[in-house]
């Protein structure tokens, strides 16, 4: 709800992975799953290392479903891979005056090395007694409603609106096709 306008408005790693991985997701709607592959893995490679969890899920339904060979994936893979690096390695080895890859490191750092709560931790209920309500906001109010069966009601509301209306719309139809001085 909040995270789209929040993070758009601030230059961060995260905004700029969003960007690319929801472009990925369009290539995946129209069917051009290579181009969707390479949109995830160049994500991964310069912004977001942890977009590898969503690259190996998808990447198997795609194996799966045989919507992907294994050469198609890994020349799709390896292609982007190396060229993201030649992007990426350049940049921030200048900018860092060192080589570097920065979410190579952020990957060794975190999972290799099993350091990521050196960045500091949270009690085990801060997801639910902070992030949760934060996220969620007003909507949190609408969660009793929730016990309702509103989703039945609003298509029987749906469907009641529909049929009043194609038999609204018939009735101007048929009026068309009536001469009527009244009528224009």
């Amino acid at each position: 709800q909040f995270h789209i306008p929040f993070y758009a408005s601030r230059m961060l790693p995260n905004t700029f992975a969003l960007a690319i991985v929801l472009q990925g997701y369009s290539f995946w709607l129209d069917d051009n799953i290579q181009l969707a592959a390479s949109c995830i893995v160049f994500a991964t490679a310069i912004f977001r290392c942890d977009v590898l969890l969503l690259l190996a899920s998808v990447g198997v339904s795609w194996l799966i479903r045989r919507r992907l060979t294994i050469v198609q994936a890994l020349s799709a893979g390896v292609l982007t891979g190396i060229l993201s690096l030649l992007l990426t390695v350049p940049i921030d080895s200048l900018l860092w005056q060192r080589l570097l890859w920065p979410e190579g490191e952020v990957f060794y750092f975190n999972t290799i090395l099993g350091k990521s709560s050196d960045w500091g931790t949270s009690p085990w209920h801060w997801y639910f007694s902070s992030a949760l309500p934060k996220s969620m906001l007003l909507t949190l109010l609408l969660v009793p409603l929730s016990v309702l069966r509103l989703p039945e009601y609003l298509s029987a509301w749906e469907r009641k609106i529909r049929q009043s209306l194609s038999s609204s719309q018939g009735d101007s139809v048929k009026f068309r096709w009536i001469e009527d001085e009244w009528l224009p």
